[in-house]
């Protein structure tokens, strides 16, 4: 309760500060790739990134900053300044599948979305959301009903925005160099060739794609397919059964 009061009075004395700046929402479905998209952001530009929520992922400083976001301490690596008045700031949301902070539905001029192929988005939230450890090694069916759910209600909200940018994760994956340049220059970064290289240097990509086909049956599988035949189409997804 003292935490909501706090986070009223706040935005009380700072909605009008928060009109100042060029909001930039990087929007996602949790476990689609936010994280590492910050990662490499703040390499090539070496200015802080946000989030509307106070991530535990390297701390977040307390303090909501003007725009309505939280920072870690100067960026993840701490050499990172923060955005001036009137610049473009970068703000993580998971907005709607998790439920409204006050940054979120704020004036916006874009949005970097990315998406990820559900076997593996949906599965790892699975994993996270039980701390890395689940309970049993399949879903239940129940939790993917959920999270289904909250993908088609996050998807049906973005697709509505002007001025978006869809990035395939796996695009990130395969191609790094020209899926962030495409970012940086969506959202009016000025970085060089070198510092692209940079980023991609230090965060280069992990893991496979599909990594976790094999921790789904088969009839989840032609559920997840099912439910989603208009999302995977459009991204031109596709399960191998």
């Amino acid at each position: 309760m003292q935490r909501l009061f706090i986070v009223l009075v706040f935005i009380f004395f700072t909605q009008g500060f928060a009109e100042d700046w060029q909001r930039v929402y990087l929007a996602s479905y949790p476990r689609s790739g936010n994280h590492w998209m910050r990662f490499l952001i703040e390499e090539a530009t070496h200015i802080a990134t946000s989030s509307v929520y106070r991530d535990p992922d390297k701390p977040h400083l307390p303090q909501l900053f003007p725009w309505m976001g939280y920072c870690a301490d100067h960026g993840y690596d701490r050499k990172c300044r923060y955005p001036g008045k009137g610049e473009v700031v970068v703000v993580k949301t998971h907005f709607p599948h998790l439920v409204r902070e006050p940054g979120d539905e704020l004036p916006f001029v874009k949005v970097v979305h990315i998406v990820r192929h559900p076997v593996d988005s949906l599965y790892s939230l699975y994993c996270h959301s039980q701390n890395g450890h689940p309970s049993t090694p399949v879903m239940p069916r129940a939790t993917l009903m959920g999270f289904i759910h909250g993908l088609r209600k996050f998807e049906g909200y973005w697709e509505t925005k002007e001025n978006v940018l869809t990035l395939r994760y796996e695009d990130l994956q395969q191609d790094p160099y020209s899926s962030l340049k495409s970012v940086l220059d969506f959202i009016g970064y000025r970085v060089t060739e070198e510092d692209i290289r940079r980023a991609i240097d230090k965060y280069p990509p992990g893991g496979n794609m599909l990594k976790h086909l094999s921790c789904f049956p088969e009839k989840d599988l032609e559920y997840i397919e099912n439910e989603l035949q208009d999302f995977m189409h459009k991204h031109d997804y596709h399960i191998p059964f």
